[in-house]
């Protein structure tokens, strides 16, 4: 059955649904803002919850009865673990196909259920990252990695675009004038909860570390990437870097109106950027997620191709991406990024900055390559950091 409107709840179902989500506001109060946010759509008959990515939640009130308050409860802060992640436009970012929606939605799945269940909530059949055979703790980017280097997991959970899934036969259309949380409402309804979690965290309260990584990285960032890469590239560039500047090579594009007087286009200068990411043994889980989280970041900032490079003790053939989902990651062996720095000082056009994504435990270079600056992220306190001409080293914190 389809919901073509978002019909009031019956009042027995609205009053069951109102105990449910005050429920699950008790049970985790950091989140009662997101739970208070969604929007209720009763699909009898659809067998269990759903959601879209307008924040609307597509229930069966019979199935919740069957569930109880408590297990209804948490499927709530599941469904708004989902959208408040933001789990539709990171499928986007990651590359998430028609033929992978399937994946991704497994891999949310299992990094929202770890820290629910451990929380001790009644999920009803929940999908855990042990169910798919993955490390606790991890993020939903490194899950999906992960589950598309083996054979296709088979279980029928769907929860929907909000999910970054498929669209559930129940869902509204995108150009309804329903009732709906947009863009503009979602992103202070996330900070807001981020600000929550942060708070709770101080307070000694305990957050999933998926969440705590979540809300740690929307409203502080670990690296200022934009004001690091400025510093890093040499001084012409710099004076330069995200200026317009003219060229021949590029027409105007407005010079058709005015044709006996012809201009020059326009580009912008941008550095040259490679990143190599150590794949190693000695990498966590939780290092790799750490990793990746900033090579994400790096790839915002640019709004640009860069290079990247994986290595162990051996550098894997450079690959040319614009989102984290064209990513792909090998190794597990020993560790000489040394290997990898000199593998992108030979690119072409060679970098303005080299960054390396490190646990640490690697030999370094004396000093960068030349024309060229070395900025290396240290993920973890027990590594010493590099030291030599033209190396910047920063340390970060293992989520």
């Amino acid at each position: 059955m389809k919901a073509t409107r978002t019909v009031p709840l019956a009042p027995a179902d609205a009053e069951f649904f109102g105990a449910a989500r005050l429920r699950a506001a008790r049970m985790q109060p950091y989140l009662a803002s997101a739970v208070f946010s969604l929007i209720p759509v009763p699909v009898p008959g659809y067998g269990t919850f759903g959601v879209d990515r307008w924040w609307r939640v597509y229930v069966d009130m019979d199935q919740a009865r069957a569930w109880g308050v408590e297990a209804t409860a948490a499927v709530l802060l599941h469904e708004a673990n989902h959208v408040l992640r933001d789990h539709h436009g990171r499928a986007d970012r990651a590359g998430v196909t028609s033929a992978s929606h399937h994946r991704w939605n497994l891999a949310g799945d299992a990094a929202i259920n770890d820290g629910l269940l451990a929380d001790g909530l009644p999920l009803p059949d929940p999908v855990l990252p042990s169910t798919l055979a993955l490390d606790p703790g991890g993020l939903e980017e490194t899950y999906f990695r992960q589950l598309g280097e083996r054979a296709a997991v088979s279980t029928s959970v769907e929860c929907g675009s909000g999910s970054g899934g498929e669209r559930l036969p129940v869902e509204l259309d995108d150009d309804t004038d329903e009732p709906a949380v947009d863009d503009v409402d979602a992103t202070a309804i996330r900070r807001g909860v981020a600000h929550e979690v942060t708070a709770a965290q101080v307070q000694g309260i305990r957050v999933s570390p998926g969440l705590a990584l979540w809300a740690k990285a929307l409203l502080t960032p670990q690296v200022s990437w934009r004001s690091l890469l400025r510093s890093a590239v040499g001084r012409p560039l710099r004076a330069a870097y995200g200026r317009r500047h003219p060229t021949w090579q590029r027409p105007d594009r407005r010079g058709d109106s005015r044709p006996d007087f012809p201009s020059p286009g326009s580009y912008r200068e941008r550095p040259e950027v490679a990143v190599v990411i150590d794949t190693s043994a000695s990498m966590s889980t939780r290092a790799l997620d750490a990793a990746v989280t900033e090579l994400d970041d790096i790839l915002r900032r640019l709004s640009a191709e860069i290079t990247v490079i994986a290595c162990d003790q051996h550098a894997v053939t450079p690959q040319r991406i614009r989102r984290l989902g064209q990513l792909e990651l090998t190794g597990g062996g020993g560790t000489d990024l040394r290997v990898g720095i000199a593998a992108a000082a030979e690119l072409r056009p060679a970098p303005t900055v080299t960054v390396v994504l490190t646990d640490g435990w690697t030999p370094w270079p004396v000093a960068a390559p030349a024309r060229s600056c070395l900025v290396a992220v240290v993920i973890g306190d027990r590594a010493p950091l590099p030291v030599g001409p033209g190396i910047v080293a920063i340390r970060i914190d293992e989520p």
